[in-house]
């Protein structure tokens, strides 16, 4: 993980870095069932089954930003940055990201796509971008394409929570896309 993670504020959220409070902040954002119906986890049962896993994310992600509600400073969703790999088409990263459902179509993911990309495009020079979904999640899909993300290939692969297979959909968002 990145050593110093920047705060990062627009008009509707703020992302900040991870802290020990989050645990327990993060717990209930994430029994919200609507954000899992598209990913690989389930509403956790408790609040160590949400240390497990964000310990697993902070293990293998290069950034991580708690997303807060400006207004209320309660955490609402989480922005994630993996780590860095050198590619053809320069330096590539995926970019996933939560938000409870209560903030869908708000602008609030919008405004954080805003805040991540300008910082991972002008300040750390990553050149591409890369997400993944289901296909079905088409929240998902029209907040990438929003964003500028173009869908580059679709692959079957096997949905272990529901236990069949699905495509999936490939997506790619490069700086001078952004950037222009």
């Amino acid at each position: 993980m990145i050593d110093t993670i920047p705060i990062l504020t627009g008009d509707k959220v703020k992302l900040r870095p991870f802290n020990d409070k989050d645990y327990e902040a993060w717990y209930h954002v994430s029994q919200d069932p609507n954000m899992h119906l598209w990913v690989g986890n389930t509403v956790p049962k408790n609040l160590q089954e949400v240390k497990a896993l964000i310990d697993i994310y902070l293990e293998t992600f290069y950034i991580i930003w708690m997303m807060e509600d400006i207004n209320t400073n309660h955490v609402i969703g989480m922005m994630r940055i993996s780590n860095f790999e050198a590619s053809e088409e320069g330096i590539k990263a995926g970019d996933s990201q939560r938000l409870h459902s209560n903030y869908w179509r708000k602008g609030y993911m919008k405004e954080a796509r805003r805040l991540v990309y300008n910082y991972v495009f002008h300040t750390l020079h990553v050149d591409l971008l890369c997400a993944d979904v289901w296909e079905g999640n088409i929240n998902s899909s029209k907040s990438l394409e929003h964003a500028g993300y173009r869908h580059i290939d679709t692959k079957q692969e096997y949905f272990k929570k529901y236990d069949r297979m699905q495509n999936k959909l490939y997506y790619q968002l490069k700086s001078n896309w952004w950037c222009q």
